[in-house]
């Protein structure tokens, strides 16, 4: 199993490289700027030199005194080491003037700069000559001084960084595992988390850097408590509510086994057949309402609806009941128009079949119920108004309509409550708007949702 490295350590091996890859650039850099710049000041110093010697040496030819310096004798009291690594040597005509292990100059130089090699010793000379006095100058310095000069400059810096290099580190890491604080309390935060106690990360003290992630995690603990509500609710309103057709079914099998003749036998396993039809609607709707509480548009893949199609989808699938109950259905809109809207279809055909399944139950006669396609007065809307000619419900009752489990006073239809709860749900999740108009004597009871038409759509 591979060790995963820790960003502690990953940042530290990767800005200690960098720095000194950095270091050791600039140390390259500078080094060879340095050695030119200390070529060229050795250099100068070997030209003033061999200049100054011409112009005292000149001065002497023309008063005819050359022959006193050959026999001047150069001092060698305070004699510093670097001074045995320069010499110079002058020739006029047969007079020979030289510093003390000044190299034998058997070869004739070019003017100006050159290299010379004389025992083994590699020497850089500077050779001045006079062609009206034929004075001949050369001035020298071994290159294993200025060798030995650079190499000492290149240890010195070296060891300075190699002494640097660790106390950096200590900062380093000093400085990584300061910033890296607020990721151990968003560690240690989640750490202290239950699913009983899913409180959001406090953003306000941290960083840009983790503040995205942060914000995302907090997202998902909104969601994950979204989650656990509605699967305590599920749970909750599962238990309440199957709890007493449950019982009514058993009571009706226990009948049916106590039964004394085959009609009371029938009637009890009719009754139990009932029951179990209207558990199953009750599952479902339980199941379809959980499924919309779970949902919403990060999670549902949205797309071009035609809200006419499916209202013709629907009232095709539903003429067999309204037949059963008696209810004639219709379906009105304008077949220029377009109806198309963005959403995930099965959930708008959902609260659309709850909308007309309830009309069809709560239609009185003559019964009639129905769906109105139209569009918005401003056209960017497609409306969509479910009527029938029931007696709707009062006014101070519209605003509990849409709590679950919450039925009507009439008795009529013996539903499970969750219905309008899932057409509510469906249309926050599409941002749609729903509004009911009761009943009077002279219109029918409707409720109505508005949907935003797709781009490009508006007529």
């Amino acid at each position: 199993m591979n060790q995963t490295i820790s960003i502690r350590k990953r940042l530290l091996v990767t800005l200690s490289a960098l720095i000194g890859i950095t270091w050791l650039g600039i140390f390259v850099l500078v080094n060879q700027d340095a050695t030119h710049e200390l070529e060229e000041i050795y250099d100068a110093s070997l030209a003033q030199n061999a200049r100054i010697l011409f112009g005292l040496l000149q001065k002497e030819i023309e008063e005819g005194e050359v022959e006193m310096i050959r026999d001047i004798a150069l001092s060698t009291d305070y004699l510093h080491d670097y001074e045995l690594n320069i010499a110079f040597w002058a020739k006029f005509g047969k007079i020979i003037i030289q510093s003390r292990d000044a190299p034998e100059f058997l070869t004739e130089l070019p003017e100006g700069f050159s290299n010379y090699i004389f025992a083994n010793n590699k020497w850089r000379v500077f050779t001045l000559r006079d062609s009206e006095t034929g004075l001949l100058i050369h001035t020298a310095q071994k290159l294993q001084a200025r060798e030995e000069l650079v190499s000492y400059l290149i240890k010195d810096t070296l060891s300075v960084l190699l002494l640097v290099l660790p106390i950096l580190g200590l900062l380093i890491w000093w400085g990584i595992s300061s910033s890296l604080k607020p990721l151990r309390q968003l560690v240690d935060e989640a750490g202290a988390m239950n699913p009983q106690s899913l409180q959001p990360f406090n953003t306000a003290d941290s960083p840009k850097e983790i503040a995205p992630l942060i914000t995302a995690l907090n997202r998902l603990l909104e969601r994950l408590n979204l989650a656990i509500d509605n699967e305590r609710r599920f749970t909750s309103d599962a238990a309440h509510e199957l709890r007493t057709p449950l019982a009514g079914l058993k009571v009706q099998l226990q009948v049916a086994q106590r039964a004394e003749n085959l009609q009371q036998k029938n009637t009890a396993i009719n009754k139990a057949l009932e029951g179990i039809d209207r558990t199953t609607h009750l599952v479902n709707q339980l199941l379809t309402l959980a499924r919309a509480d779970r949902e919403d548009k990060a999670t549902l893949k949205f797309e071009p609806v035609d809200l006419a199609f499916l209202c013709q989808i629907i009232l095709g699938s539903m003429e067999s009941e309204a037949t059963k109950h008696g209810a004639i259905l219709s379906l009105n809109f304008d077949e220029k128009v377009s109806f198309i809207v963005v959403g995930e279809p099965t959930m708008i055909q959902i609260a659309l079949r709850n909308l007309l399944e309830n009309a069809i139950h709560y239609s009185t006669t003559p019964a009639r119920a129905g769906i109105d396609l139209t569009l918005s007065d401003k056209g960017d809307k497609a409306i969509i108004r479910v009527w029938d000619t029931g007696k709707g419900i009062p006014q101070d009752a519209i605003d509990q309509m849409f709590q679950r489990f919450k039925r009507g006073e009439q008795n009529r239809y013996n539903g499970s409550g969750l219905g309008l709860s899932i057409v509510k749900r469906v249309c926050e999740i599409h941002d749609a708007d729903i509004s009911v108009t009761p009943a009077t004597e002279t219109s029918e009871f409707s409720m109505t949702l508005s949907f935003k038409l797709a781009p490009n759509i508006h007529q």
